[in-house]
């Protein structure tokens, strides 16, 4: 009894509408359109005492457990579950007691689908590769598909990168970023209000790239030379950031932002020379570049004394060394007569970095400069030396002779 409770309000609804309308022949019916399965109700008021039939086209339908005698002046067709074959022309006609005859007509429209089965909802497309995205539609009896994105329908001819394809498959000709994001393929019912959408979702991955400000940087080693290394990364999924560094680079030193594109080096030593390798990887490939820095010294000189005081007639030796990077070269400079001292050998000459004077004469004494001198700068320490006079003098005492010496 449960089971008949919606077919009986149902009755009741349309034979409300039945005893509301003009007395005149009318078919009553909640819709047009029936999906394969639903059940058919239509519902005849005669206006009148009479015999009423029901054909479908142009055939009588006379089976009883289709049609069903209301009252004298309506009758119901009923089809438990409607197919595609129910659908057509129905008429409903009635010959009045009085001799007169009258009939009326409805058209039933019977549908399946639209579905879209396994149709997938999810694409991924590499950039500048052509991607196509199938949309499986089935419906009887004919299904018309429409692309949109934005709501804005996409065409199925012109010149345009995104076309509906005959087969309904939507054509992406050399895939762009901006194409990512969501589609949607609408399908319906051919001339009828019937009709259902499927939302498909669009990837676009791109390989990485990487792009360096600067491939290699020359900078001189000190407190105050910082270095920052920018590694610009492109790429659909954003890549992640490795680097490979110096084997004697010191990360304790120096850090990096938080996505890892730059690499902050605080006063830069000359063990930070090298290579450093930025590497770009996603899901789709990976891509590096190199970074070369060139980490030079400023040249330093070192004497062993700023000062010598030598005797006439003495030798003295003064040595220099120097540091830097390149290695610089060193020269020796007798700055009292503007000369460079550049000989190996003789009285006065540089062996491996020393000064050497042997028998100094007056004209030895002065200012004399150690230099170092290289691509990364120049560098040089003055070194004075002072020339010193002996006098001889002599007592004779009782034939005895005493020698006396005095320095000046």
């Amino acid at each position: 009894m449960l089971n008949k409770s919606p077919l009986i309000l149902r009755m009741a609804l349309l034979l409300l509408q039945v005893f509301s309308t003009d007395a005149k022949m009318d078919i009553i019916t909640s819709k047009q359109d029936f999906k394969v399965g639903e059940e058919i109700l239509l519902l005849c008021k005669a206006g009148g005492e009479g015999d009423i039939t029901w054909l479908k086209g142009g055939d009588e339908v006379d089976d009883e457990e289709i049609v069903q005698k209301v009252d004298e002046t309506s009758s119901k067709l009923v089809i438990k579950k409607a197919s595609l074959e129910d659908a057509g022309r129905y008429t409903c006609k009635c010959d009045y007691d009085n001799g007169h005859q009258d009939d009326t007509q409805v058209t039933l429209y019977v549908y399946e689908g639209p579905s879209f089965g396994s149709t997938t909802t999810y694409h991924e497309f590499l950039e500048g590769t052509d991607g196509n995205v199938p949309c499986l539609v089935t419906g009887k009896p004919a299904v018309d598909v429409q692309w949109f994105r934005d709501k804005q329908e996409i065409p199925s001819s012109g010149h345009s990168h995104l076309r509906k394809m005959p087969d309904n498959t939507l054509h992406i000709g050399k895939v762009r970023r901006e194409d990512a994001g969501m589609y949607v393929c609408h399908a319906q019912i051919r001339g009828r209000p019937i009709s259902n959408q499927l939302h498909v979702s669009i990837v676009v991955n791109a390989p990485p790239t990487v792009h360096l400000r600067e491939e290699v940087q020359k900078v001189i080693a000190g407190p105050e030379t910082n270095v920052t290394l920018l590694c610009l990364v492109d790429g659909l999924p954003k890549p992640s950031i490795n680097w490979s560094l110096p084997v004697t680079f010191d990360l304790s030193r120096h850090h990096f932002n938080s996505d890892r594109s730059q690499l902050i080096l605080n006063s830069v030593v000359r063990a930070d020379f090298g290579e450093y390798i930025c590497t770009a990887i996603n899901k789709i490939a990976e891509d590096s570049a190199t970074f070369t820095l060139h980490v030079f010294e400023a040249p330093e000189v070192f004497v062993s004394a700023d000062q010598h005081h030598v005797s006439v007639g003495e030798s003295v030796s003064v040595s220099c060394n120097v540091s830097g990077y390149p290695e610089p070269e060193l020269h020796w400079l007798n700055k009292q007569k503007g000369q460079t001292l550049d000989m190996t050998s003789g009285r006065v000459r540089v062996v491996e970095g020393v000064l050497e004077i042997d028998d100094m004469m007056p004209s030895d004494g002065g200012l004399y400069s150690c230099m170092a001198v290289s691509s990364s700068g120049n560098a040089s320490r003055d070194v004075a030396i002072y020339s010193k006079f002996v006098c001889h003098l002599f007592w004779r005492i009782k034939k005895k002779s005493l020698w006396h010496f005095k320095h000046f």
